[in-house]
């Protein structure tokens, strides 16, 4: 090559080069094979791979050997540590067959439980093409989950720890509520009134891989005060404000009752609901919260994993589809991965909505699952899709696994058909956190351990008995 026609070319920390890119920018453009170019945490340029390989001189190049390329997965709902809640319950919902409840269960936990936990999760994340999490408020130690999450590298908002000062709407969900829980988290005003700002001096580094939101738990379990702080609190500090709302139907009855108004009507009267506000499940909305959430503007996070484990489907309304198509900007989340993995729920989703003959688009669900979710976080100009100046959070799955073929239609492979096994390499913040299908900064082996080391402890403190109902022989 000419020396005029080398001088020409940029510098770039990395390419990812002969990708499927799949964009998720305003046009969703895809890139049959493509390239994106990365300096230090950010992308520089997104394109063809013929002339960003001409034009960049990277340090390092990844070939993504014709596999999917895309933006880092988003998970806008999922309780971390509860993924340790695998097999110790036939229904985290059922308070009849064991003295010990699934809020005990949570109450029971060390900060080095939440260590494990969290690690184990993450490099689950990992695997299933997520790059971030937001959990809300179920940490005892947010300190021991973030350094976990940090050393795994992933990217997260946390928030204060079970914000709530009613208790009536825990009648509709009793396997929610314990005595050790309420000793650990009082149900209290004052208590989360002081705390509603506790995790946000985490956004003084803008770099910083784990950030703080405000998370009221709600579900009809704040007052108008704790609410209408909370709102303050976060539009303040301009961070989102989500809550639990909508969860089942016998939640939004108890809270009719008590307010004489709707749950999502109640907090659009109050001046809580707007489109900084996600609201998280709805799975159970009258036709005056619908409403509510057209006129607010607010956001959704659907779980549909969760919607599917409630038993309520046969006397739901199905709404998230026509949400969808009404511009509502739904969001997907895990809540708590106790029969999964986060990689199931776009197929959740699809099959739920398949269920009431209200089909969702693989497109639809990949929006869901990246700028979406983004937009949920508070970082949609940051975060979910492939493009100039955003984070460099991307994810490369390999073409050598069965279920990424035929490859006419990557679309549909990524959201409905490639699983954990399919990810080769990711990058946050244009580190490359796993590569070759394993992670780069932790011994995947110890944290498997350590995880289920921690979960016999804490079953053995309970008085939870782990054997098996079938005979098992060692």
């Amino acid at each position: 090559m000419p020396d005029g026609e080398l001088s020409n070319r940029r510098s770039c920390d990395l390419l990812i080069r002969n990708g499927q890119i799949i964009t998720m920018d305003a046009e969703r453009r895809l890139y049959r094979c493509g390239a994106v170019a990365i300096s230090g945490s950010r992308i520089v340029e997104v394109g063809r791979d013929a002339e960003l390989s001409e034009r960049f001189d990277p340090t390092r190049t990844v070939d993504a050997g014709r596999g999917i390329v895309h933006p880092g997965f988003i998970d806008a709902h999922n309780h971390i540590v509860h993924t340790s809640c695998r097999g110790v319950f036939g229904s985290i919902h059922d308070t009849s067959a064991s003295p010990v409840n699934f809020a005990d269960w949570k109450a029971g936990v060390t900060a080095d439980d939440e260590a494990a936990a969290t690690a184990m999760a993450c490099v689950e994340m990992l695997r299933c093409g997520f790059t971030m999490f937001v959990e809300p408020g179920s940490l005892f130690s947010t300190g021991a989950a973030a350094a976990a999450i940090e050393r795994v590298g992933l990217r997260a908002l946390v928030a204060p720890l079970y914000l709530w000062d009613r208790r009536e709407c825990f009648q509709a969900m009793p396997a929610l509520e314990s005595r050790s829980l309420m000793a650990r988290a009082p149900i209290d005003l004052d208590r989360s009134l002081a705390q509603l700002d506790q995790e946000l001096h985490r956004n003084a580094d803008p770099d910083a891989l784990v950030r703080g939101y405000v998370f009221v738990y709600g579900v009809g379990t704040g007052s108008p005060d704790l609410l209408q702080a909370a709102h303050a609190c976060a539009r303040d500090n301009k961070v989102p404000l989500h809550l639990h709302a909508g969860y089942v139907p016998q939640e939004g009855q108890i809270y009719r009752d008590l307010n004489g108004a709707s749950q999502l009507v109640h907090l659009h009267e109050l001046g809580v609901l707007d489109n900084d506000t996600v609201i998280v499940h709805a799975n159970a909305l009258d036709d005056a919260e619908e409403a509510a959430v057209h006129e607010s503007g607010c956001m959704i996070v659907w779980c549909p994993s969760a919607f599917f484990s409630l038993g309520i489907g046969r006397g739901a309304n199905f709404k998230m589809a026509e949400r969808y198509r009404r511009g509502v900007c739904v969001a997907l989340g895990t809540d708590g991965s106790f029969d999964g993995t986060p990689g199931d729920t776009m197929q959740a989703a699809h099959f739920a909505a398949q269920t009431y003959a209200d089909p969702i688009s693989a497109e639809a669900l990949l929006e869901m699952q990246t700028v979406n979710a983004a937009a949920a976080a508070g970082l949609e100009s940051k975060l979910g899709s492939l493009e100039p100046g955003k984070r460099a959070d991307v994810v490369v799955r390999s073409a050598r696994v069965a279920e990424a073929h035929p490859d006419n239609n990557p679309v549909h492979s990524l959201a409905l058909r490639l699983g954990a096994g399919s990810v080769d390499t990711v990058l946050v913040n244009g580190e490359v956190v796993f590569s070759g299908g394993r992670s780069t900064r932790v011994d995947e082996r110890e944290v498997y351990q350590g995880v289920s080391t921690s979960v016999v402890g804490r079953a053995k403190r309970l008085g939870i008995d782990l054997s098996a109902e079938w005979p098992t022989i060692n």
